[in-house]
């Protein structure tokens, strides 16, 4: 039986219902449906009233809280065909409703085709019914995660390093081949004899430092001041 205008229409939470449905196709629930079988199926006590309410108004359970014909060909139905049968079920049930909004409309255009329905006030949580039951059903993309606004990672300006801390990284030294032209043939050589990935001992380092000294002072002359060389040109 569709809903219609003439009688309340279904506001319970959808969570509810599409829990009592697995309940009821899975594991099974005590007859007839009532408040005390839907606290022991983890309802609430406050969503009782209404959870009942709607379970009758889409043809789920009597008035007497028996499963209907169409409960229980839900329940009876292969993994496969089940969720074709429910949106079979929710088209007839809201007939009326997929007569002036699709189930992939935005909430607002669903919203006006529940406008006429009784509680007024209600008609908020008869949309979200509606929509979360399209969902289960498959007739409606999950789109719970996409309206999530998505967290980015700021960029943030390096701190500056502290000095005499170490690279994260060893510092790849490109070994001197045009800026070395000039140089004394000596210091080009020793120059070249650098460490290809950019790391050595604190001995290796000694000793270069210790051999380039050398080096230097045997390639280039160590004067006191200009005026000696211009003595010694003279």
């Amino acid at each position: 039986m569709a809903i219609s205008t003439a009688n309340p229409a279904p506001y319970g939470p959808a969570s509810a219902v599409i829990d009592i449905l697995d309940r009821f196709r899975n594991r099974g629930l005590t007859r007839p449906f009532n408040a005390e079988v839907l606290a022991r199926a983890g309802v609430s006590d406050s969503l009782i009233p209404r959870t009942l309410q709607t379970l009758q108004a889409l043809d789920l359970i009597n008035e007497g809280g028996d499963p209907t014909e169409t409960l229980e060909g839900l329940r009876r139905a292969p993994e496969t065909e089940f969720k074709p049968l429910m949106a079979a079920w929710l088209k007839n049930v809201y007939a009326d409703v997929f007569t002036f909004a699709n189930p992939t409309d935005d909430e607002t255009t669903i919203r006006d085709a529940f406008r006429a329905y009784n509680p007024v006030g209600q008609q908020s949580r008869m949309v979200a019914l509606f929509i979360g039951l399209c969902r289960a059903a498959g007739l409606r993309p999950d789109d719970t995660k996409e309206s999530r606004p998505r967290v980015h990672a700021r960029k943030t300006q390096s701190e500056p390093r502290p000095v005499g801390e170490k690279r994260s990284q060893p510092y790849q030294y490109a070994k001197p081949s045009t800026l070395t032209i000039g140089l004394p043939p000596a210091l080009t050589g020793l120059l070249q004899s650098l460490p290809d990935d950019g790391k050595w001992t604190k001995s290796q380092r000694d000793k270069f430092v210790e051999t380039f000294a050398a080096v230097l002072d045997y390639s280039i002359t160590v004067i006191d001041s200009p005026k000696e060389e211009e003595t010694d040109n003279d």
